[in-house]
């Protein structure tokens, strides 16, 4: 479900970057049908996906790695220890660049994401903490996977709206006119 969310996101924002998503249980697996019926709800169709388990070259040349849950984080980092710098949980991965606000102009996404996450070791994935991850929704109702359905776009959309912001223009003047087109301040002229 993530990915099919991401990539829509991406669509408009970033069209040029590729989305894919892998697990560790299944290959060949094709989506769960309740997760196929939470998706078209918001009008995609992920129909045709089939899982693939990930390994240490699908991760290579990714600029951000986003599991669901603290236990990914832990398999990536032993496929690849050098791949922790840019892995995540999703809630991690957003409320980090919440953080450190959006992504600059001329900022790589990696080197972004890598700064968001630069106070973080492996140590710290051993515990638990539920606030830090999406629950896999496998074996839930309908409803389960429509709310994790629903988790899952208000945080890409908001990890989007940061590593994608849209440019705001710096004189105010020339800026969206939200007041008949007059700027406020040149009225009490």
């Amino acid at each position: 479900m993530a990915e099919g969310l991401l990539r829509a996101q991406l669509a408009t924002a970033a069209p040029d970057v590729t989305v894919a998503s892998a697990g560790l249980l299944f290959d060949d697996r094709p989506a769960e049908r309740h997760a196929v019926k939470a998706m078209a709800r918001l009008g995609l169709d992920i129909s045709g996906h089939t899982a693939q388990k990930v390994t240490p070259e699908l991760l290579a040349g990714a600029s951000v790695i986003i599991g669901m849950e603290r236990q990914h984080i832990l398999e990536v980092t032993k496929l690849d220890e050098t791949l922790f710098a840019r892995a995540f949980t999703l809630p991690e991965l957003v409320r980090s660049v919440e953080v450190i606000g959006p992504r600059p102009p001329g900022v790589d996404l990696r080197t972004w994401v890598e700064r968001a996450g630069s106070m973080r070791t492996p140590e710290d994935y051993v515990t638990r903490d539920p606030s830090s991850e999406i629950p896999d929704p496998m074996g839930g109702s309908a409803r389960t996977f429509r709310a994790c359905a629903d988790s899952l776009d208000r945080l890409l959309a908001t990890f989007v709206g940061l590593a994608w912001p849209e440019p705001t223009p710096r004189d105010p003047a020339v800026a969206p006119a939200t007041t008949g087109g007059i700027h406020a301040d040149r009225d009490r002229r």
